[in-house]
């Protein structure tokens, strides 16, 4: 079993709880200094604090854990002590693990239709697992490090190689 836990951005952290708490709490002092248009602000301002509370839970809270076992790869949530297993595919599906770059260039054809982001901070250097589910090509896009990429691309080249030999 390989595991991969992406260490968080401090910075951009910091930068998120800063503009989600800047932003409410502007919109709530707006509302006080005009009155005429006070309602509208004051909703928005609890707009602004619903999706903060989105934003910092998703990418302040949670955490992600990739891991390779089995042929499968997985992916596990974690928040507080609580702990998900978001998904679980079978490394003989996959089609591909490309640099997220890569991906954004593949001709509309070759994208997927199924996508899932699971990366732990806003601004990652992600890669892209591309493999077939339900008869659709997916997408799985998350952030792990050089050394997780190369055991990942080995063990989904043994698996095809694996699932050819036992179809043969």
């Amino acid at each position: 079993m390989y595991i991969c836990k992406p260490e968080r951005s401090v910075v951009q952290t910091r930068v998120l709880l800063f503009v989600c708490a800047f932003v409410s709490l502007t919109l709530f002092f707006i509302s006080t200094i005009v009155p005429v248009y006070k309602a509208f602000v004051e909703f928005c301002g609890i707009a602004a604090v619903l999706v903060s509370i989105l934003l910092i839970v998703r990418y302040t809270l949670s955490e992600f854990e990739y891991a390779v076992y089995d042929g499968s790869f997985s992916v596990t949530k974690i928040v507080g002590n609580k702990r998900t297993v978001i998904c679980q595919v079978a490394l003989e599906t996959a089609i591909d693990l490309l640099e997220k770059r890569d991906y954004d260039h593949l001709p509309s054809g070759e994208k997927a239709i199924i996508k899932y982001s699971l990366n732990q901070n806003p601004r990652a250097s992600s890669y892209v697992f591309l493999c077939v589910f339900n008869g659709k090509r997916a997408m799985i896009e998350f952030e792990p490090n050089l050394q997780f990429v190369a055991i990942l691309k080995e063990e989904i080249k043994a698996a095809k190689k694996n699932s050819e030999s036992e179809s043969v």
